[in-house]
């Protein structure tokens, strides 16, 4: 996890620092990010300074892990390794048009996966990952939905069989619904999970062995086109129990 998000993940930080601004008291750079984040989301700053006493309500909570994740954002430049990489994915998206809004809410969505979308050590924060994640963001930003029919197109033809092809025919038109349905982003646990709910779990296992195994070829296809990095592959096709991961 990144330490500005993990810092901002309790309350008492995040009002404190929103109390010491308003104060005009001196911020750290950390809170600097933490404030120009509250500053850019009225609704959450609202949300989270209307909070009284440690309990949060469930959107309460919502709004601090989105200030949090947004407050890591802004820090990414700061770090070495990391700066080239997000200024590229910045450039990037916003050649495509993504509004300086989307943009942030795209780089805070790299970090909240990192956090939380696997089961992993949450203390330390996984910069390998994080760089890999941004280095999809070029691919990801200039897909449009020709290249998306092209790569659908393209991968239903590589089919080694009728088998074959209706499976991943059915996958990736699933998957390409689940994860890019409001615009391309990052392929995640999440999305995975949604698509083995709702198109393999019911089926027959000879179903069920089919699409998995279409599922984790669309993944690698993905792969060669830069659209998912080879950590976040290995780690999906973990997921989907694939013993090659």
């Amino acid at each position: 996890m990144h330490p500005v998000l993990a810092r901002f993940l309790t309350a008492d930080a995040a009002k404190e620092t929103l109390r010491k601004e308003k104060a005009g008291e001196p911020l750290t750079p950390e809170e600097q990010h933490f404030v120009a984040a509250a500053d850019a989301n009225p609704k959450q700053r609202a949300m989270l300074q209307g909070v009284s006493g440690r309990a949060l309500s469930s959107d309460a909570q919502a709004s601090l892990v989105l200030l949090a994740a947004h407050a890591a954002a802004r820090a990414l430049p700061e770090d070495p390794a990391l700066a080239s990489a997000t200024q590229k994915a910045r450039e990037a998206l916003k050649e495509e048009g993504a509004s300086d809004e989307e943009t942030d809410a795209f780089l805070a969505s790299i970090l909240l996966e990192e956090a939380f979308g696997y089961e992993q050590e949450v203390d330390s924060f996984d910069t390998d990952y994080v760089k890999e994640s941004l280095g999809e963001v070029p691919a990801l930003a200039a897909l449009s939905k020709d290249s998306v029919d092209a790569l659908f197109l393209a991968f239903i033809k590589a089919s080694e069989n009728d088998a074959d092809r209706k499976a991943r025919e059915h996958m990736a038109r699933a998957l390409f619904e689940v994860a890019w349905s409001e615009g391309p982003t990052s392929i995640n646990p999440e999305h995975l999970e949604t698509l083995l709910d709702n198109e393999v779990v019911q089926e027959s296992d000879e179903v069920q062995d089919a699409r998995v195994r279409a599922t984790v070829s669309l993944l690698q296809t993905l792969g060669h086109q830069g659209l998912v990095g080879p950590l976040r592959l290995t780690r999906l096709r973990a997921q989907l129990g694939d013993d090659d991961a």
